[in-house]
This record gives structure tokens, C-alpha cells and sequence, in this order.
């Protein structure tokens, strides 16, 4: 799986691949490691690095994408984002233009809204969490802008193509 990690405004591909269970080959940049993998408890890993052992607490935030990473005392905040999700979504925002209505790519139920009437959004933002399929799906902003209708309520299902919210460019104020 190939991501693209973003820590102090710097972007680093990192691709992770498994050789067997716990195990997984990790390359950054030209730089290759191998990597014993576990998970004690919740948020805390430990890790095998070269023969170095680490003890890793990770705080997710609630869009996914958004790490708190504590590290022998040191701690980072990066976002980290499936390759091929951070280039559709910036293929699929250079193209809008104007107010864009956000339906609902399928059926099922809204868990989680994330934004009101009025806020502003970055292109990429989720919006609302939809719950299809006991899958977690995260619906997100198709452009920069304000949201200017919230249709969807949580706890409410929809349907496929149900209108969500609107969204519209900052020079549409």
C-alpha cells in the first residue's frame, strides 16, 4: 500500500508492504526497512526498527488521516493518506467550479457530521461519516468553500443519491 505522509508541510511517500504476519517491508524515499510490527493495546505499537526497539502512542483524529505520534518523548503531527486518495482528490478538485452538491454515493446511515451550516472547508475535508455495509465511509468536501446546506441528520438513513449538504467556492459568498 502506498501513502503520502505530511509532517511540518513536507509530503514523504512511504510504501508498506507485508512479508508475512507482523512483518512488513517499509520504503521511504530510497531507503528500505524491515519492520516487526505489534499492537499491545490500543494506540500503542511496538516496533523493531534495524534491531532497534521503539514504543510508538498514536492519537488518530476524528477524520483518520491526522496522527499525534509520541516517539521516546518526542512527539509529531502528521497526516497520512492512501496514495491514490490524495491524487483523486486533487484531480477531482482542480475541475469544480461554483456550488456542488454532495449526494450520497450509496445507501445507508449518517453516524457522524463533522460540520454545520456556514463553516468553512477544505477541499478533502470530511463532512460526514456514512455507515454502508458495517464499513465506515468518509465523505468529504469535492472543493474548497462554505457550506452553505446540511441536509443530512445523523442517525438518518439515505438512500443512493440523496442530497447531503451544499457546498459553495468562497467567491460565491
Amino acid at each position: 500500500m502506498a501513502y503520502i505522509v505530511t509532517h511540518r508541510g513536507e509530503e514523504h511517500n512511504i510504501r508498506v508492504e507485508e512479508c508475512q504476519p507482523g512483518l512488513y517491508k517499509l520504503q521511504l524515499g530510497d531507503r528500505e526497512f524491515l519492520v516487526d510490527y505489534d499492537e499491545p493495546r490500543n494506540n500503542l505499537l511496538s516496533l523493531i526498527i534495524d534491531g532497534k526497539s521503539y514504543e510508538v502512542d498514536i492519537e488518530t483524529s476524528d477524520n483518520g488521516e491526522l496522527y499525534g505520534v509520541d516517539i521516546r518523548g518526542d512527539h509529531f503531527l502528521m497526516e497520512v493518506v492512501e496514495e491514490k486518495k490524495k491524487k483523486l482528490a486533487k484531480k477531482l478538485s482542480a475541475g469544480l467550479t461554483g456550488r456542488q452538491e454532495v449526494k450520497s454515493p450509496m445507501s445507508g446511515n449518517v453516524c457522524k457530521i463533522m460540520v454545520k451550516e456556514g463553516d468553512r472547508v477544505e477541499c478533502g475535508q470530511v463532512l460526514l461519516i456514512l455507515e454502508a455495509m458495517k464499513m465506515m465511509n468518509e465523505i468529504k468536501a469535492p472543493l474548497a468553500g462554505i457550506v452553505v446546506s446540511l441536509k443530512a441528520n445523523e442517525g438518518v438513513p439515505v438512500a443512493s443519491n440523496d442530497l447531503l449538504c451544499v457546498v459553495e467556492p468562497p467567491s460565491a459568498e
